[in-house]
């Protein structure tokens, strides 16, 4: 009788194995990352504050940086790399504007071509404004990209740029990047935020 019962829990355990072994597989990183990208871009409205340091060439600034952006809206503040004090980038598709802490205005269509023209970066804030989400810019190729087991992006290649995603942080049910290095062959980018939060 005993022998019975050993063959029926061996048979029972036998057959229960596949239905138990499907509960416990877990999604890969790259299935991770579809889904955190579908996430991520329903996240249009929000704010940072953090420091950044940039490096063209042989030069190089220290600022602090908040950033705020609703839609296509966006609200850049830098202080602290200029004689001046430091400058505020507003703009949306259609227009940009850069104001200086004496009051000097200067507008472009883009953030790159302003920039550009004013100060002399070659900075990519278009772009910046995915990455900084941890995401790829939408509007160009992605040439290469790394993920971690969690499915977020540890480095990412577009458009000449190398991007490094070295720390993440929780907000508002997401991760999102806390600490970033941004590199090119002109201009090199270091970002360390200090707090997200929504769009004031």
């Amino acid at each position: 009788m005993r022998l019975v019962w050993l063959a029926a829990l061996s048979l029972l355990l036998t057959a229960c194995a596949p239905l138990w072994q499907a509960k416990t597989t877990t999604e890969s990183p790259e299935q991770k990352w579809q889904q955190q990208q579908q996430e991520i871009a329903s996240l249009k409205d929000w704010r940072f504050r953090g420091r950044t340091a940039i490096t063209q060439g042989r030069e190089g600034w220290n600022a602090g940086i908040t950033w705020q952006q609703q839609g296509d809206g966006f609200d850049i503040k830098l202080s602290g790399p200029f004689s001046q004090g430091g400058a505020e980038l507003m703009g949306d598709a259609q227009q940009v504007t850069l104001t200086l802490d004496n009051g000097e205005q200067y507008s472009a269509q883009t953030p790159e071509q302003l920039l550009a023209k004013t100060l002399g970066w070659l900075l990519p804030v278009s772009a910046l404004r995915d990455w900084v989400r941890g995401v790829p810019y939408k509007d160009a190729a992605v040439d290469k990209y790394q993920l971690d087991e969690n499915g977020r992006l540890k480095t990412l290649e577009q458009a000449g740029w190398q991007v490094e995603y070295l720390r993440y942080v929780p907000f508002n049910g997401l991760v999102v990047p806390a600490k970033i290095f941004i590199k090119h062959p002109d201009l090199n980018i270091r970002l360390v935020i200090a707090d997200w939060s929504r769009a004031e």
